[in-house]
């Protein structure tokens, strides 16, 4: 790989070279609207050459053509209009607003279109958008900016992509993620190593006509990025640095903060178990005061109160602790000593320009953004280098070269006990950071100085019922977790005109990354003490390359113009992986293996890749600018699959611009109306593993020899998910003062990839199999309204949104039946039917308290065969409600009450965590030299499992050191009362937290995701400085969300579950300036 590595770098850098430019007249001039409004960003660029620039807020530009040049000038929402350069050296232009604005040049699949004469579904994105937002990749700055994507922050920590769906959930169990393509290849690296300031366009493609033309690739959508080049005629250096905070402001769980509330609980529980059993044989009190202070509940050492006895400290006809009562200490917060406001910095250089043949772009940036979590953060240095030119008449030659280092820190983040977020919502607030002796006093650090952590037994002193042996504060200052990673990516591109309609196009593109994982436990505290300190290692080394032949053929005929093309396209993907595992360490803070001198496991590496050929068309039709086809095949082979390797796919479009036509033309009311249709066949293959269509075996030492043994049977017949949609939309433009677009569409995907249960006597249990279908529908919609429009004043405000309906069509074969599964309860809470969505929630239905003695009740469900009403012997209680009716669909259904959880009813309970409605709202606007923007996101509708309130509402947990929600002060005490919360009995009523209706949630929230405010400084006060550009910003992200309760976050998981172990999304406030000279 390295010597692959060694030749792509030669290839690319050989053709980033340096130019002369020359400087030809200079034309300059003013954009304005038909009001006389200057047009900022007005695309002016010399007619059939890359020479060009855009006007500044003033809506001037300067540009060097020579006398007899034409020069056009095109701007989003407006016509666009030609000049023919003379001896004037000034020229103004007014814009119009009518249909011919929608010339506007889009980037779509292997090419550009109009947005009037394009028939798919793509979403470009105002680069200013993106740019207000403090992220470190445009994953995350997507959220509620296209209808039909649906961006999951799934956590906090800096340097993590989103998790990104278009257009509903195309998989049950294979791929659903988009394929990311950068400047015409293929983007398989970490999107992290590409700098958003350094994107010039960003445009999400989502129906078939738009992602056919990538075939296998195609079927989750495309997200296609454009980074910046230079322009010609402006030679300019710009500054971006921007500096802030990262704090944690949105709330975490209400959790009981008083330790005198929470020990009050705790002996509650302990008095009811005793009541309850009957183990306190009439004296409950007694019972609960010999137990409190008990290695089972809260260990004597971890009495904080001046009292020794828990008849001393608890009053049992309050249950609550003593008056006059006080503390020889108050322990402290995990949350106080773990999350504190972080600094974070950015900066940004960049260099652009050229001349009519040629141009340059430059950039470097550095990224400090540090997390509010204790030693967590991510920094990253990133540098472009972007050259375009005419080297001859009939030869365009392109290089593009991006490299990005950056570093990962994600101490106290492990998946186990001891992370951090898990000890800062779930610790009892009885449990200190700090080691405290039998006195109450801080216990000095023999080792790293200060006070010593509390570790529980690990620290020498007694046994900590809650995560004994961890402390996450500690774990985040002593131990190390770190990734490091060096990424390449880079591009070049030949373009050779054969006749004035055909060319011929190559591109070569590469990605490169060598990712180095190490997480090292210190050898004095924690889980590692006994083993002197462990050390794992990981290094991940990829290499993507991609090459492509494109023949591009383009004519007009009259009021007929064509283009079309036909390629070929090669993508190998390869892989390094090794590991290795040491304990024993000689220096503490040297996390190298060779310091480590214990091998606990041999080191283990493997390489695995994967290969896709592919041929493709497309062919592109316009009459009278009014009237659009398009059509598109691919046949693509995988490497992936054994018999099944080739797979085709394609798309139809048309549409019809209604504006242009003769009784539209003159319309008051319509600026432009155009209708559009689609329909084509899409495919998957990323959620097959490398070698699924094979037999695998696994290599053991057995006694110094070489063994073999079974790791997988391959199924040889496995191939692509298939996935075909079609699609109906409209898109609008009612005069000056409302956009629009909806569309509405249908997706079927076939052959979904399910795991398949087998005979033993294959020798493994479960093979990866192609069976059932899935449905995802879709209504989206984009309006924007342009509320004023005045000299000095202009407000939009734009509102997107997605109506989603997904089902499952088929299920797949149940081996045991020969038949389709009736039920798949392998994802619980949620079950796979058909007729049912891949997210509807099956759970037994909580039916509250028993007001008698603070039971939790259920519904069981039952087959009332005598229609009496009650469940008699011989009547069918019911176990499965979807297997059960399946069987007997003429069943007489009944409920009744029933105080033992396996007794309830699993069921499908009304309740999905797809929302009825999501998207996005923004308010954008100037006033003279201000600018400003606010974001929200929405969600409605949707319903999710809260697991983590149901872990705090656990009666099980103050026995065993974990802490409450607050909601726990609604339990029920005394026979009577009204309340969906359970007595507390130290789990003598058990299941009461187990998975039911109790816990289901709503997802509805509100958040807004970003705030900016800029003001530009008139350039006339630079004077001959060279300064051209001054813009100075504050800008806010992730400032609120409004959710059904503090701590649910159902925009941080695909199923709307947050879950425990969150890093909860940073708000960040920044302040920053940008110059331009």
């Amino acid at each position: 790989m390295k010597n692959k590595l060694h030749g792509i770098l030669t290839l690319l850098l050989a053709f980033v070279v340096q130019f002369t430019f020359a400087q030809e007249k200079v034309v300059t001039g003013t954009v304005i609207d038909e009001d006389g409004l200057p047009l900022p960003g007005v695309n002016v660029i010399e007619k059939g050459t890359t020479n060009g620039t855009q006007t500044n807020f003033d809506g001037e530009y300067s540009l060097s053509v020579d006398i007899g040049d034409v020069v056009t000038f095109s701007y989003v929402g407006f016509g666009t209009q030609e000049i023919t350069v003379g001896e004037a050296d000034v020229y103004d232009i007014t814009l119009g607003t009518d249909a011919a604005a929608l010339n506007e040049v889009v980037v779509v699949g292997y090419g550009t279109a109009t947005r009037q004469s394009f028939a798919g579904s793509a979403t470009t994105i105002d680069t200013e958008n993106l740019e207000t937002k403090n992220f470190a990749n445009v994953s995350q700055a997507l959220a509620g900016e296209v209808a039909g994507v649906n961006v999951i922050n799934t956590s906090g920590q800096p340097g993590t992509a989103s998790t990104i769906r278009i257009r509903g959930f195309g998989s049950v169990n294979g791929n659903r993620d988009p394929l990311y393509v950068v400047d015409g290849v293929p983007f398989t690296g970490s999107i992290n190593s590409i700098n958003p300031a350094d994107i010039k366009s960003t445009t999400v493609l989502k129906d078939a006509t738009a992602t056919a033309i990538y075939g296998s690739r195609g079927s989750n959508g495309v997200i296609l990025l454009t980074t910046k080049t230079g322009t010609s005629g402006e030679d300019y250096v710009e500054v971006d640095v921007k500096t802030g905070v990262n704090d944690q402001v949105i709330p975490r769980y209400d959790v009981i903060s008083s330790p005198e509330t929470y020990i009050g609980l705790v002996w509650e529980g302990i008095y009811n178990r005793g009541v309850i059993t009957g183990d306190a044989n009439g004296n409950p009190v007694q019972y609960a005061n010999q137990r409190l202070f008990t290695d089972n509940y809260v260990p004597a050492g971890y009495n904080l109160w001046n009292v020794d006895s828990a008849s001393e400290l608890i009053n049992p006809d309050t249950r609550m602790v003593r008056d006059g009562v006080t503390r020889k200490y108050t322990p402290e917060r995990y949350e106080d000593a773990t999350f504190d406001a972080a600094i974070r910095t950015e900066a940004n250089v960049r260099f652009g320009g050229g001349n009519e043949k040629t141009s340059y772009f430059a950039s470097a940036g550095y990224l400090n953004d540090n997390g509010y979590a204790v030693n967590t953060g991510y920094d990253r240095y990133t540098t472009r280098l972007n050259v375009k030119s005419q080297v001859k008449e009939w030869l365009n030659v392109a290089a593009n070269i991006g490299y990005a280092y950056s570093e990962r820190m994600a101490n106290g983040q492990t998946e186990g006990s001891e992370n951090v977020f898990e000890f800062a919502d779930k610790t009892a607030p009885i449990f200190g950071v700090f080691l405290r002796d039998d006195e109450g006093q801080l216990v000095p650090d023999p080792v790293f100085g200060g006070n010593q952590y509390d570790y529980g037994s690990f620290s020498g002193f007694r046994t900590r019922p809650q995560s004994d042996g961890l402390n996450p504060v500690g774990s985040a200052l002593y131990d190390y977790v770190n990734t490091d990673r060096h990424e390449l990516n880079g591009s070049f591109a030949l373009d050779f005109t054969i006749t004035d309609h055909l060319t011929f196009e190559t591109k070569f593109g590469a990605q490169y990354a060598m990712n180095r994982y190490t997480s090292a436990d210190n050898p004095f505290y924690g889980p590692a003490q006994g083993d002197g300190g462990t050390l794992f290692k990981a290094d991940t080394e990829t290499l993507t390359t991609n090459f492509l032949q494109l023949l591009r053929y383009e004519n007009q005929f009259g009021d007929h113009s064509v283009d079309a093309l036909i390629a070929h396209e090669s993508n190998d993907f390869d892989l390094n992986y090794n590991t290795a595992f040491k304990t024993k360490a000689v220096a503490a803070d040297i996390y190298e293996l060779n310091n480590y001198v214990v091998a606990a496991s041999p080191a283990t590496g493997y390489n695995e890749g994967r290969s896709i050929e592919s041929y493709f068309g497309q062919v592109n039709y316009n009459y009278l600018d009014t009237y659009y086809l398009t059509g598109s095949v691919r046949r693509d082979g995988s490497s992936r699959f054994v018999n099944e390797k080739w797979g085709t796919f394609g798309s139809v479009g048309a549409a019809w611009v209604a504006s242009n036509e003769d009784f539209l033309a003159n319309s008051d009311l319509f600026s432009f109306l155009k209708f559009k249709a689609s329909y084509g066949i899409t495919g998957d293959e990323a959620g097959v593993g490398y070698y699924s269509g094979y037999d695998t075996f696994s290599i053991n030492n057995l006694n110094d020899e070489i063994s073999l043994s079974t790791l997988g049977n391959g199924n040889p017949d496995l191939t692509w998910e298939t996935s075909k949609m079609f699609q109906v939309g409209t898109e609008f433009g009612l005069g000056r003062w409302l956009d629009g677009a909806i569309d509405y569409y249908i997706k079927n995907t076939e052959d979904q990839i399910f795991s398949r249960r087998v005979g033993p006597s294959q020798g493994i249990a479960i093979i990866t199999v192609n069976d059932g279908d899935l449905r995802n529908a879709g209504l989206e919609f984009n309006l924007t309204g342009h509320l004023v429009q005045t000299k000095d004043f202009n407000l939009d405000l734009s509102v997107n949104g997605e109506v989603l309906e997904n089902e499952i069509t088929k299920m797949p074969l149940d081996p045991s039946t020969g038949e389709e599964r009736i039920l798949d309860v392998s994802n619980a809470p949620f079950a796979y039917s058909e007729g049912r969505s891949i997210f509807d929630i099956y759970t037994r239905e909580y039916a509250g308290v028993d007001p008698a003695n603070g039971a939790p009740l259920w519904y069981q469900y039952f087959n009332d065969a005598n229609s009496n009403g009650t469940l008699d012997a011989g009547e069918d209680a019911i176990q499965s409600m979807a297997i059960y009716m399946d069987g007997n669909p003429d069943a007489n259904v009944e409920r009744q009450v029933t105080d033992t959880y396996a007794n309830a009813t699993e069921k499908y309970i009304g309740k999905s965590a797809i929302p009825d409605v999501r998207g996005g709202m923004r308010l954008s606007g100037n006033w003279k030299n201000f600018n400003f923007g606010a974001q929200l996101v929405y969600s409605l509708g949707g319903h999710a499992v809260d697991f983590q309130y149901a872990e705090l509402m656990s009666d099980r947990f103050g026995a065993v050191g974990n802490n409450y929600h607050s909601d726990i002060l609604n339990r029920w005490q005394n026979p009577g009362d009204i309340t969906n919360v359970p007595a507390l009995t130290d789990n003598a009523f058990v299941n009461g937290t187990s998975t039911s209706s109790r816990f289901v949630t709503s997802t509805d929230y509100l958040a807004l995701n970003n705030v900016r405010l800029g003001y530009t400084i008139p350039e006339e006060m630079f004077g001959n400085t060279g300064i051209n550009y001054v813009n100075l910003y504050v800008s806010g992200d992730n400032l609120y969300v409004n959710t059904a309760r503090d701590g649910f976050l159902p925009n941080t998981a695909e199923n709307g579950n947050s879950g425990r172990r969150l890093y909860a999304p940073l708000t960040t406030v920044t302040a920053g300036v940008r110059v331009k000279f």
